[in-house]
């Protein structure tokens, strides 16, 4: 199973500390989807196999102008083995839902109380994941927490619903906020989500990696490390 990070300079963590503990957690690989201007500055291979495990550079787009993102779309879809928009708007969220070049749209909720049909619908037809995203429920607390509990569960009713793709993550910026399996497993059981749904979102970063990675072969120097067939995706 694979967790999509953010390292330094974008997060408080090296991408060596990051690896390591995701290593003890039981993690097969990480994804780092930093800004493409914050990637990290690390020799991917070296740190694979000093902690045994894969290690891949993805890039998260955090623009808001939608002609702009277009372009960063195209500029960068065959750089990366892993493309995200960061979503939390509903005019946001609908656009990165109809990009087909498009892996994942990220923090959808943002300060909405809930996701859109017509998004989801969206979503399923161009095959962008949707991300599950546990942030709020792990980092927040009291009222603040409860409200996104609420909000998240909705989010995964609808996901559910229309059997939508979607990714899991515990969203860490730093080695400390990393969650095993284990316990993003009894976080996912909060909002209505049964273990298999959880694991099943950690493992399709994996899968979306895979996929990609075929269609960017002989780059895997710049992109990431692999560590036998993509890790199998476990």
């Amino acid at each position: 199973m694979f967790e999509a990070v953010r390292v330094a300079p974008m997060g408080t963590s090296t991408l060596s500390r990051m690896a390591a503990t995701a290593s003890d957690y039981g993690f097969s690989g990480i994804i780092v989807r930093n800004l493409p201007s914050d990637l990290p500055n690390s020799n991917l291979q070296t740190i694979s196999d000093t902690f045994d495990i894969e290690i891949f550079s993805g890039i998260e787009l955090s623009e808001k102008n939608q002609s702009t993102l277009s372009g960063h779309i195209g500029g960068n879809r065959n750089k990366t083995p892993l493309l995200c928009i960061r979503g939390g708007e509903t005019s946001l969220n609908l656009f990165a839902s109809k990009q087909k070049n498009l892996d994942v749209l990220c923090h959808p909720l943002g300060t909405q109380k809930n996701i859109s049909h017509v998004m989801v619908k969206e979503a399923k037809k161009n095959n962008v994941r949707i991300e599950i995203n546990f942030s709020g429920i792990l980092r927040e607390s009291g009222k603040n927490r409860i409200k996104y509990l609420n909000r998240l569960r909705k989010q995964w009713n609808i996901v559910s619903a229309f059997n939508a793709p979607f990714v899991v993550s515990s969203d860490p910026s730093s080695h400390l906020e990393l969650r095993s399996p284990r316990e993003l497993i009894a976080v996912g059981g909060l909002i209505g989500m049964g273990p298999e749904d959880v694991e099943k979102g950690l493992l399709e970063w994996g899968t979306t990696i895979s996929r990609n990675l075929d269609n960017l072969s002989g780059k895997y120097a710049d992109i990431g490390v692999t560590r036998g067939k993509y890790g199998d995706s476990n």
